[in-house]
Protein backbone atom coordinates (compact mmCIF):
# COMPACT_ATOMS: atom_id res chain seq x y z
CA UNK A 1 0.00 0.00 0.00
CA UNK A 2 1.35 3.33 -1.25
CA UNK A 3 2.13 5.67 2.14
CA UNK A 4 -0.17 8.72 2.59
CA UNK A 5 0.88 11.82 2.32
CA UNK A 6 0.68 14.17 5.47
CA UNK A 7 -0.97 17.13 5.35
CA UNK A 8 -1.91 19.89 7.56
CA UNK A 9 -3.99 23.33 6.98
CA UNK A 10 -4.60 26.76 8.45
CA UNK A 11 -7.87 28.56 7.86
CA UNK A 12 -9.66 25.38 7.01
CA UNK A 13 -13.15 26.64 7.17
CA UNK A 14 -15.34 24.05 7.03
CA UNK A 15 -13.78 21.05 5.29
CA UNK A 16 -13.72 21.76 1.64
CA UNK A 17 -9.86 20.98 1.35
CA UNK A 18 -10.32 18.37 3.83
CA UNK A 19 -12.84 16.95 2.03
CA UNK A 20 -11.23 17.18 -1.43
CA UNK A 21 -8.16 15.32 0.36
CA UNK A 22 -10.12 12.60 1.89
CA UNK A 23 -11.94 11.80 -1.48
CA UNK A 24 -8.36 11.94 -3.12
CA UNK A 25 -6.96 9.22 -1.04
CA UNK A 26 -3.00 8.55 -0.08
CA UNK A 27 -3.50 12.18 1.88
CA UNK A 28 -4.13 12.08 5.89
CA UNK A 29 -4.34 15.85 7.71
CA UNK A 30 -2.42 15.37 11.00
CA UNK A 31 -4.20 18.63 12.08
CA UNK A 32 -6.27 21.45 10.74
CA UNK A 33 -6.61 25.29 12.43
CA UNK A 34 -9.11 28.16 11.98
CA UNK A 35 -10.95 30.31 14.19
CA UNK A 36 -14.44 29.71 13.65
CA UNK A 37 -16.04 27.31 15.72
CA UNK A 38 -19.18 26.31 14.06
CA UNK A 39 -16.61 25.53 10.81
CA UNK A 40 -14.37 23.05 13.35
CA UNK A 41 -17.42 21.62 14.28
CA UNK A 42 -18.89 21.19 10.82
CA UNK A 43 -15.55 19.22 10.12
CA UNK A 44 -15.92 17.19 13.59
CA UNK A 45 -19.43 16.15 12.65
CA UNK A 46 -18.83 14.89 9.38
CA UNK A 47 -15.21 13.92 9.73
CA UNK A 48 -14.59 13.15 13.62
CA UNK A 49 -11.21 11.45 13.09
CA UNK A 50 -9.89 14.95 12.42
CA UNK A 51 -7.89 16.74 14.52
CA UNK A 52 -9.23 20.21 14.44
CA UNK A 53 -7.73 22.87 16.61
CA UNK A 54 -9.94 26.08 17.88
CA UNK A 55 -7.27 28.67 17.58
CA UNK A 56 -6.55 32.40 16.12
CA UNK A 57 -3.72 31.83 13.21
CA UNK A 58 -1.49 34.70 14.64
CA UNK A 59 -1.11 33.00 18.33
CA UNK A 60 -1.12 29.49 16.83
CA UNK A 61 1.90 30.39 14.98
CA UNK A 62 3.76 31.64 17.26
CA UNK A 63 7.21 29.04 17.94
CA UNK A 64 6.56 27.95 20.97
CA UNK A 65 2.79 27.22 20.34
CA UNK A 66 4.19 25.42 16.89
CA UNK A 67 6.95 23.41 19.76
CA UNK A 68 3.90 22.37 21.17
CA UNK A 69 1.93 21.15 17.87
CA UNK A 70 4.97 19.30 16.45
CA UNK A 71 5.80 17.37 19.64
CA UNK A 72 1.65 16.19 19.90
CA UNK A 73 1.30 15.39 16.55
CA UNK A 74 4.75 15.37 14.44
CA UNK A 75 5.45 17.12 11.34
CA UNK A 76 3.99 16.71 7.48
CA UNK A 77 4.84 16.98 3.98
CA UNK A 78 2.05 19.89 3.08
CA UNK A 79 0.77 22.62 4.00
CA UNK A 80 -2.71 23.85 3.01
CA UNK A 81 -3.84 27.24 3.63
CA UNK A 82 -6.60 29.24 1.46
CA UNK A 83 -5.65 32.38 3.12
CA UNK A 84 -8.77 34.53 4.04
CA UNK A 85 -9.31 36.59 0.07
CA UNK A 86 -11.86 39.41 1.60
CA UNK A 87 -9.24 42.46 0.93
CA UNK A 88 -8.26 41.09 -2.46
CA UNK A 89 -11.96 40.55 -3.38
CA UNK A 90 -13.34 42.37 -6.24
CA UNK A 91 -16.46 42.37 -4.63
CA UNK A 92 -14.53 44.05 -1.47
CA UNK A 93 -13.06 47.16 -0.62
CA UNK A 94 -9.83 46.00 -2.35
CA UNK A 95 -7.51 46.96 0.67
CA UNK A 96 -4.70 44.83 0.56
CA UNK A 97 -2.58 44.40 3.33
CA UNK A 98 -4.13 47.32 4.61
CA UNK A 99 -7.31 45.18 5.00
CA UNK A 100 -7.98 42.88 8.45
CA UNK A 101 -7.23 39.98 6.13
CA UNK A 102 -4.82 40.91 3.60
CA UNK A 103 -1.67 39.99 5.53
CA UNK A 104 -2.63 37.14 7.24
CA UNK A 105 -0.48 34.52 4.91
CA UNK A 106 2.52 36.09 6.76
CA UNK A 107 1.59 33.48 9.40
CA UNK A 108 1.46 30.57 7.02
CA UNK A 109 4.53 31.73 6.41
CA UNK A 110 5.73 31.27 10.09
CA UNK A 111 4.32 28.07 9.91
CA UNK A 112 6.51 26.99 6.65
CA UNK A 113 9.51 28.60 7.92
CA UNK A 114 9.24 26.25 10.94
CA UNK A 115 7.74 22.91 9.90
CA UNK A 116 9.65 23.75 6.47
CA UNK A 117 7.23 21.01 4.54
CA UNK A 118 8.00 19.53 0.98
CA UNK A 119 5.29 21.46 -0.50
CA UNK A 120 2.24 23.81 0.39
CA UNK A 121 -1.17 24.87 -1.86
CA UNK A 122 -2.54 28.06 -1.33
CA UNK A 123 -6.24 29.50 -2.62
CA UNK A 124 -7.31 33.07 -2.94
CA UNK A 125 -9.49 34.61 -5.17
CA UNK A 126 -8.38 35.33 -9.12
CA UNK A 127 -8.30 38.83 -8.99
CA UNK A 128 -4.86 38.43 -6.28
CA UNK A 129 -3.07 37.39 -9.84
CA UNK A 130 -4.63 40.88 -11.85
CA UNK A 131 -1.98 41.48 -14.71
CA UNK A 132 -2.77 45.07 -14.78
CA UNK A 133 0.85 46.36 -13.23
CA UNK A 134 -0.07 49.24 -11.85
CA UNK A 135 -2.61 47.76 -9.50
CA UNK A 136 -1.83 48.12 -5.90
CA UNK A 137 -3.46 44.13 -5.87
CA UNK A 138 -0.73 43.26 -8.04
CA UNK A 139 2.39 44.46 -6.07
CA UNK A 140 0.68 43.01 -3.25
CA UNK A 141 0.77 40.00 -4.86
CA UNK A 142 4.64 40.08 -6.14
CA UNK A 143 5.33 40.39 -2.65
CA UNK A 144 3.65 37.31 -1.06
CA UNK A 145 4.77 35.51 -3.88
CA UNK A 146 8.81 37.05 -2.83
CA UNK A 147 8.20 35.59 0.35
CA UNK A 148 7.23 32.41 -0.29
CA UNK A 149 10.04 32.19 -2.67
CA UNK A 150 12.42 33.45 0.64
CA UNK A 151 11.56 30.37 2.34
CA UNK A 152 13.11 27.93 -0.60
CA UNK A 153 9.97 27.52 -2.31
CA UNK A 154 9.98 27.46 -5.94
CA UNK A 155 6.21 28.45 -7.24
CA UNK A 156 3.60 27.70 -9.60
CA UNK A 157 0.35 29.42 -9.66
CA UNK A 158 -2.48 29.77 -11.99
CA UNK A 159 -6.29 31.31 -12.43
CA UNK A 160 -8.48 28.23 -11.81
CA UNK A 161 -12.03 28.43 -13.24
CA UNK A 162 -14.02 25.56 -11.07
CA UNK A 163 -16.28 25.17 -13.16
CA UNK A 164 -13.72 23.87 -15.97
CA UNK A 165 -13.13 21.01 -13.19
CA UNK A 166 -17.05 20.39 -13.61
CA UNK A 167 -17.93 21.49 -10.62
CA UNK A 168 -21.83 23.36 -11.53
CA UNK A 169 -20.01 27.06 -10.34
CA UNK A 170 -18.39 30.02 -11.81
CA UNK A 171 -15.98 30.02 -9.13
CA UNK A 172 -12.52 31.61 -10.36
CA UNK A 173 -9.75 31.42 -7.47
CA UNK A 174 -5.60 31.65 -7.95
CA UNK A 175 -3.85 28.13 -6.56
CA UNK A 176 -0.57 28.42 -5.89
CA UNK A 177 1.64 25.38 -5.55
CA UNK A 178 5.06 25.41 -3.57
CA UNK A 179 7.54 22.93 -3.82
CA UNK A 180 11.38 22.53 -2.35
CA UNK A 181 13.59 21.98 -4.60
CA UNK A 182 14.40 18.53 -4.11
CA UNK A 183 10.92 17.87 -3.99
CA UNK A 184 9.73 15.60 -7.06
CA UNK A 185 6.66 18.31 -8.13
CA UNK A 186 9.05 20.65 -10.30
CA UNK A 187 6.93 18.77 -13.06
CA UNK A 188 3.76 19.74 -11.47
CA UNK A 189 1.56 21.07 -13.97
CA UNK A 190 -2.10 21.90 -13.18
CA UNK A 191 -4.99 19.53 -14.18
CA UNK A 192 -6.90 19.78 -17.53
CA UNK A 193 -9.31 21.57 -17.95
CA UNK A 194 -12.89 19.99 -19.10
CA UNK A 195 -15.00 21.76 -21.79
CA UNK A 196 -18.19 19.96 -20.99
CA UNK A 197 -19.74 22.12 -18.05
CA UNK A 198 -21.84 20.98 -15.69
CA UNK A 199 -25.59 23.28 -15.67
CA UNK A 200 -26.58 24.06 -11.99
CA UNK A 201 -30.17 22.72 -12.73
CA UNK A 202 -28.32 19.54 -13.08
CA UNK A 203 -26.86 19.43 -10.03
CA UNK A 204 -29.73 20.67 -7.96
CA UNK A 205 -32.54 18.27 -10.17
CA UNK A 206 -30.43 15.30 -8.45
CA UNK A 207 -30.90 17.00 -4.93
CA UNK A 208 -35.00 17.39 -4.97
CA UNK A 209 -35.04 13.37 -5.11
CA UNK A 210 -34.29 13.17 -1.65
CA UNK A 211 -36.50 14.08 1.33
CA UNK A 212 -35.76 15.50 4.86
CA UNK A 213 -32.15 17.19 3.57
CA UNK A 214 -30.50 18.63 6.30
CA UNK A 215 -29.45 22.98 6.09
CA UNK A 216 -32.50 22.96 3.32
CA UNK A 217 -34.69 25.94 5.43
CA UNK A 218 -36.45 28.13 3.45
CA UNK A 219 -36.34 31.93 3.45
CA UNK A 220 -39.66 33.55 4.00
CA UNK A 221 -39.87 36.50 1.20
CA UNK A 222 -42.47 39.09 1.40
CA UNK A 223 -44.80 40.18 -1.51
CA UNK A 224 -42.97 42.62 -2.58
CA UNK A 225 -39.69 40.74 -3.82
CA UNK A 226 -41.61 37.46 -4.74
CA UNK A 227 -43.70 40.26 -7.06
CA UNK A 228 -39.87 41.78 -7.94
CA UNK A 229 -38.67 38.34 -8.75
CA UNK A 230 -41.50 37.39 -11.02
CA UNK A 231 -39.76 39.76 -13.52
CA UNK A 232 -36.21 39.17 -13.29
CA UNK A 233 -36.14 35.96 -16.30
CA UNK A 234 -33.97 33.34 -15.41
CA UNK A 235 -30.01 34.61 -15.70
CA UNK A 236 -30.96 38.11 -14.83
CA UNK A 237 -31.08 40.45 -12.24
CA UNK A 238 -32.51 43.45 -10.91
CA UNK A 239 -30.90 46.23 -12.62
CA UNK A 240 -32.12 44.13 -16.09
CA UNK A 241 -35.78 45.24 -15.02
CA UNK A 242 -36.63 48.42 -12.75
CA UNK A 243 -33.70 48.47 -10.65
CA UNK A 244 -34.02 49.36 -6.89
CA UNK A 245 -35.48 52.33 -5.22
CA UNK A 246 -33.04 55.34 -4.60
CA UNK A 247 -30.13 52.87 -5.70
CA UNK A 248 -27.97 54.98 -8.09
CA UNK A 249 -24.91 53.21 -7.28
CA UNK A 250 -23.37 50.15 -5.81
CA UNK A 251 -25.07 47.97 -8.50
CA UNK A 252 -23.20 44.78 -8.33
CA UNK A 253 -24.67 42.12 -10.70
CA UNK A 254 -25.69 39.71 -8.43
CA UNK A 255 -28.42 41.24 -6.53
CA UNK A 256 -31.61 39.68 -7.17
CA UNK A 257 -30.08 37.66 -9.69
CA UNK A 258 -31.35 34.08 -10.87
CA UNK A 259 -29.69 31.28 -11.61
CA UNK A 260 -29.54 30.20 -15.55
CA UNK A 261 -30.63 26.38 -15.53
CA UNK A 262 -28.42 25.64 -18.55
CA UNK A 263 -25.02 27.46 -17.53
CA UNK A 264 -22.98 26.76 -13.85
CA UNK A 265 -24.45 29.07 -11.16
CA UNK A 266 -22.60 32.32 -10.53
CA UNK A 267 -20.07 32.13 -7.12
CA UNK A 268 -21.48 31.28 -4.06
CA UNK A 269 -20.77 33.71 -1.60
CA UNK A 270 -20.82 34.02 2.36
CA UNK A 271 -22.08 37.27 3.52
CA UNK A 272 -24.01 40.29 1.48
CA UNK A 273 -27.63 41.40 2.30
CA UNK A 274 -31.14 40.98 0.85
CA UNK A 275 -30.33 40.47 -2.56
CA UNK A 276 -27.46 38.67 -2.32
CA UNK A 277 -28.67 35.26 -1.41
CA UNK A 278 -28.65 33.65 -5.42
CA UNK A 279 -31.90 33.17 -6.86
CA UNK A 280 -33.93 29.92 -8.14
CA UNK A 281 -33.77 29.74 -11.86
CA UNK A 282 -37.32 28.59 -10.94
CA UNK A 283 -39.12 29.20 -7.70
CA UNK A 284 -39.68 32.52 -6.33
CA UNK A 285 -36.91 32.44 -3.41
CA UNK A 286 -33.31 32.09 -2.75
CA UNK A 287 -31.30 29.16 -2.75
CA UNK A 288 -31.19 27.55 0.70
CA UNK A 289 -28.14 26.57 2.45
CA UNK A 290 -28.24 22.83 1.06
CA UNK A 291 -28.51 24.14 -2.78
CA UNK A 292 -26.12 26.73 -2.35
CA UNK A 293 -23.76 23.76 -0.61
CA UNK A 294 -24.36 21.35 -3.89
CA UNK A 295 -23.33 23.94 -6.10
CA UNK A 296 -19.85 24.36 -4.22
CA UNK A 297 -19.91 19.83 -4.14
CA UNK A 298 -20.41 18.80 -0.74
CA UNK A 299 -22.47 15.89 -0.56
CA UNK A 300 -25.76 15.76 -0.02
CA UNK A 301 -25.30 14.23 3.82
CA UNK A 302 -22.60 16.78 4.69
CA UNK A 303 -23.81 18.51 7.77
CA UNK A 304 -23.25 21.88 8.18
CA UNK A 305 -23.28 23.37 12.39
CA UNK A 306 -24.61 26.68 13.20
CA UNK A 307 -27.44 29.22 12.07
CA UNK A 308 -28.26 29.75 9.25
CA UNK A 309 -26.44 32.71 8.32
CA UNK A 310 -23.15 30.89 10.00
CA UNK A 311 -23.75 27.75 7.70
CA UNK A 312 -24.18 30.42 4.75
CA UNK A 313 -20.79 32.36 5.35
CA UNK A 314 -19.08 28.61 5.63
CA UNK A 315 -20.06 27.32 2.47
CA UNK A 316 -19.34 31.01 0.74
CA UNK A 317 -16.04 31.01 2.26
CA UNK A 318 -15.09 27.07 1.32
CA UNK A 319 -13.05 25.24 -1.39
CA UNK A 320 -15.09 23.21 -3.60
CA UNK A 321 -14.33 19.64 -2.37
CA UNK A 322 -14.78 18.43 -5.90
CA UNK A 323 -12.39 21.05 -7.14
CA UNK A 324 -9.78 20.52 -4.39
CA UNK A 325 -10.15 16.76 -5.06
CA UNK A 326 -9.22 17.52 -8.85
CA UNK A 327 -5.60 19.34 -7.56
CA UNK A 328 -5.14 16.94 -4.67
CA UNK A 329 -5.59 14.24 -7.41
CA UNK A 330 -3.00 16.03 -9.76
CA UNK A 331 -0.91 16.44 -7.28
CA UNK A 332 0.01 13.22 -5.55
CA UNK A 333 0.56 11.71 -9.16
CA UNK A 334 3.77 14.00 -9.54
CA UNK A 335 4.48 13.55 -5.92
CA UNK A 336 4.85 9.57 -5.75
CA UNK A 337 6.45 9.61 -9.06
CA UNK A 338 9.31 10.20 -6.46
CA UNK A 339 8.14 9.93 -2.81
CA UNK A 340 7.09 6.29 -3.28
Amino acid sequence: MTKKIKIAELFCGPGGFALGAKLSKNFKHVWLVDNDLDSLRTIKQNMPDQNTIHQDVQKFSKTKNLKIIKRKYGSFEGLVFGFPCNDFSLVGKKKGFAGKYGGLYKYACKVLKFFRPNFFIAENVSNLGTLNKKSKINKNFKKILFDFKKLGYEIKFKKIKFEKFKIPQRRHRIIIIGHKKNCNLKNFEFPKESKNLVSCKKALEKLYKYKNLYNHETYQHSEKIKKRLRKIKQGQNVWQINGLPNVKKARMSNIYKKLDPTKPAYTVTGSGGGGTHMYHYKFLRALTNRERATLQTFPKTYIFVGKKESVRKQIGMAVPPMGAKTIFDNLKKYYYSRHS
